[in-house]
């Protein structure tokens, strides 16, 4: 499928649809609590938080991670890169939401796609002998599809970029039109953010952006929410 460009193109397309259930859109991230929070915030600092997140997390943690998996050789590798994922985020949230989209991505995967079915670090995942976050399950389902690694990192940081603006549409903070506008003119940013954690080593990963992580972790105890995390 690899030797096929427009086949894997395809397959891209299709793991980061939402109609594809792997979760990647149940999640704020702490958006929905720090939202709460901050009932005033209007567009601007909406943006602002949004890209903290995907900046501070996602470019220097997941999608380097991501990238890692992807050059993985062996199952041992993509097991070191889980764990080292899952030291990184210091939140129950963070783990919550990367594990559980990292165990259902590869559990929908291994049903529906036959080139991954026989992947030994899948079948761990699913049988929860390692963390399964979506970061490696991603690296390992993308290269299998043929998905080249600089497009499955510039994915991941647009997916999340783009399932936190849809959160804030959801619970009704900017309207659908705008976050679609913001997602387009932000395409450079994203772009550089994908460059710089292609080139990045694993001795560079890290996960900082406090605001959110405190609204994540309130969030833990709000009884009446939208989303999981």
């Amino acid at each position: 499928m690899g030797t096929e460009p427009l086949l894997a193109d395809l397959a891209w397309l299709q793991l980061h649809d939402s109609a594809f259930p792997s979760g990647r859109f149940v999640h704020s991230n702490g958006l929905e609590a720090w939202l709460a929070l901050h009932p005033s915030a209007g567009e601007p600092e909406i943006r602002d938080a949004v890209r903290a997140y995907v900046r501070g997390s996602v470019a220097t943690l997941d999608a380097v991670v991501l990238g890692h998996a992807w050059l993985a050789d062996s199952t041992e590798t993509l097991v070191r890169l889980d764990h080292l994922d899952r030291v990184h985020k210091i939140t129950r949230a963070a783990r919550t939401s990367s594990e559980s989209c990292g165990r259902q991505l590869a559990t929908v995967a291994r049903r529906v796609l036959s080139v991954v079915a026989g992947s030994d670090y899948l079948g761990l995942v699913v049988a929860g002998h390692t963390p399964g976050n979506q970061a490696v399950v991603d690296g390992v389902v993308q290269r299998a599809l043929g998905v080249e690694r600089d497009r499955a990192i510039a994915g991941a940081i647009r997916s999340s970029y783009a399932g936190l603006l849809s959160a804030a549409v959801r619970l009704g903070r900017t309207g659908p039109m705008r976050a679609q506008q913001l997602l387009f003119d932000d395409t450079p940013w994203i772009a550089d953010l994908a460059r710089t954690a292609e080139c990045a080593p694993l001795e560079s990963v890290t996960s900082f952006v406090p605001e959110l992580e405190i609204a994540a972790m309130r969030h833990e105890t709000t009884a009446a929410r939208l989303f999981s995390t």
